[in-house]
């Protein structure tokens, strides 16, 4: 079997890379191309997976969109043509649904973000299959399958995951040394048109107050002025979730960061109005997430979130109890992924 696969975001490469390997393992071949966004490249060659490059970036605004996806269309079907692909699979893209259906192949997909609603209406269209998180919002049809999963267990999961205490001295921490971690976020993905984040004055006052209970690390998409610069570590990307697993806290704009700390047993306050079913079930169902989406009081409210947190001196513990239970309600989802794809190909 001849498996495509598109990768345009870092967290995609995380969470595909079990079953890039799983399928090279049982004896199928796996074609990966990259549209480059945040140095996701960079983790498929920490990780010794081999690609081809499609597109230099995403783009910014509407019509820079609509042209590099036409573009980056017209790669996607001329790899799949070249490669005899078999399925096409990963993140709704409307580049692979098109594709799939120029060339008559299923496109099967993993969908946890309502908002992408491009990549929906293609994805719709044009796909075989869309897996999505059980509380997803959306009613997608009959190509709809609700799993019991997170997109960050696939890579994330205590099957595949061990995090290092000693990779904390990568950022100048000792292990056991208590700090919070903290991302910042461009809005300049299609679904983020229209909205913004915290001002930079407002961007440091987080830091401050979360300084009162121990270290900050920082991660941001954007230049930030050079007060940010102490904060800010460069670690390599095979690191980061091992670093990100024994915080205390996380505070961003985020989303998926936002996960990945809850699936580790870590609190997250998630700073946005861009929320989503996903997000639903891990703030009501897990209490691991808190959702601030009030733009007006989003600073006081993440700061009263974060004493109401942090004052508790045995939070990192009441974190790993809450993840017990969601251990005990979802899979491990890339055996299962491949074998479903054996199924129906």
């Amino acid at each position: 079997m001849n498996v495509m696969i598109s990768i345009s975001h870092p967290a995609w490469a995380h969470q595909f890379h079990h079953i890039i390997d799983i399928l090279k393992k049982r004896g199928h071949k796996v074609k990966v191309l990259v549209i480059k966004k945040d140095k996701n490249w960079e983790i498929l060659d920490q990780y010794g997976i081999e690609y081809t490059v499609v597109g230099e970036g995403t783009g910014n605004g509407k019509l820079e969109k609509a042209a590099i996806l036409l573009v980056s269309t017209f790669r996607h079907w001329r790899e799949a043509i070249k490669f005899k692909a078999d399925v096409l699979i990963g993140r709704p893209s409307p580049m692979m649904a098109i594709t799939a259906f120029l060339t008559g192949k299923k496109n099967i997909v993993y969908s946890d973000t309502e908002r992408s609603v491009e990549s929906l209406f293609f994805t719709k269209l044009f796909s075989y299959k869309i897996l999505t998180p059980m509380m997803y919002r959306k009613d997608l049809g009959k190509k709809q399958m609700r799993v019991e999963t997170f997109k960050e267990l696939f890579y994330l999961h205590p099957n595949y995951f061990k995090p290092n205490p000693e990779d904390l001295k990568l950022v100048g921490l000792k292990p056991g040394e208590k700090f919070s971690y903290v991302r910042f976020v461009a809005w300049k993905a299609s679904h983020d048109l229209g909205y913004k984040g915290f001002t930079n004055e407002q961007k440091m006052e987080i830091i401050k107050h979360l300084e009162k209970y121990g270290k900050v690390i920082l991660s941001t998409e954007e230049d930030l002025p050079k007060e940010f610069d102490k904060y800010i570590k460069e670690v390599p990307h095979t690191k980061l979730h091992s670093i990100m697993s024994q915080a205390q806290l996380y505070v961003g704009e985020g989303l998926t960061m936002a996960f990945e700390c809850n699936v580790m047993g870590v609190h997250a306050i998630f700073t946005s109005e861009l929320s989503s079913g996903a997000g639903d079930e891990m703030e009501q169902k897990y209490e691991l997430l808190y959702t601030i989406d009030n733009r007006e009081s989003m600073v006081k409210d993440t700061k009263n979130n974060i004493d109401e947190l942090l004052s508790k001196e045995n939070i990192e513990e009441i974190g790993k109890e809450k993840l017990k239970r969601l251990l005990s309600d979802k899979k491990d989802f890339n055996e299962w992924w491949v074998d479903y794809l054996e199924k129906v190909v």
